[in-house]
């Protein structure tokens, strides 16, 4: 089975500390869809990758319309 990201896990990922995760979280920024187990938010690592692919190309394709 697949390992779920807690939230340092995610933030270690993403290169910040893990309050920033829980700011972004309370401030509604997007993340990367997560599930809720027994009251707790993870990531599946998968899901986090994918959507980290998406942000880079997102970014390739703003840089090269401006």
């Amino acid at each position: 089975m697949e390992r779920l990201l807690a939230p340092k896990d995610l933030a270690a990922l993403l290169g910040v500390k893990p309050g920033t995760i829980f700011s972004w979280m309370s401030r509604g920024v997007e993340l990367p869809p997560s599930v809720r187990i027994a009251g707790t938010t993870r990531w599946r690592q998968e899901v986090v990758q994918d959507w980290i692919l998406k942000k880079e190309k997102e970014k390739r394709r703003r840089n090269f319309e401006e």
